[in-house]
């Protein structure tokens, strides 16, 4: 007996496009510190982070998320880090929900968004990056994020209800052949 099912999409996906527009506080020194120095080498330099992700730049922003993970140096000539991390939101409308991103971090540049939970699943995109604003206590980045997901908590009534319709235009396409039969048993048939 196997231990694997693999059955053909029969209709395609809903995807849902997700656009943010917010800011990541990298604190390096100071009171709030929120990443940690793990392998002090120059190239090769590891951090640990838990970055905060705010609604705005400013003082009174309210934090929505964290960007948690590692990065490192990455470029032994010019400075360029490797950044993994997770953003994982805490407001109200995407608590819980979570966004895997990576890519390299010079001044301005894009992450890739390589999955994502939660109301995320499946997510996949880029987050545009850039430095805002420097101080001796660490940075802000500006993001934006542009993706794609799949929403998983359609019904089932409504998914099986586009199956039914995509299936009655096809019957109507295909006129009077004798699949009409195959196709009509089949979208009775309960999902």
């Amino acid at each position: 007996m196997a231990y694997y099912a693999i059955a053909p999409l029969l209709c395609t996906l809903m995807h849902n496009e997700l656009y943010m527009h917010l800011y990541i506080n990298q604190t390096i020194s100071g009171p709030n510190t929120n990443q940690l120095v793990v392998a002090p080498l120059f190239f090769g330099l590891t951090a640990i982070n838990d970055w905060t992700i705010l609604d705005g730049p400013g003082p009174n922003a309210s934090v929505v998320g964290r960007a948690q993970g590692m990065h490192f140096q990455s470029g032994h000539i010019r400075e360029k880090w490797y950044t993994s991390m997770n953003f994982l939101f805490e407001d109200t409308r995407f608590n819980g929900s979570m966004l895997q991103v990576m890519g390299t971090t010079p001044q301005d540049d894009q992450w890739a968004i390589l999955g994502g939970t939660g109301e995320f699943v499946a997510a996949e995109g880029i987050v545009e990056h850039k430095i805002v604003q420097v101080d001796s206590t660490g940075r802000i980045y500006e993001i934006k994020i542009h993706a794609f997901y799949i929403p998983m908590n359609s019904s089932a009534k409504y998914r099986r209800n586009r199956i039914r319709n995509a299936t009655h235009r096809l019957i109507v396409i295909l006129g009077s052949l004798e699949l009409n039969k195959c196709m009509a048993s089949w979208c009775a048939a309960p999902m």
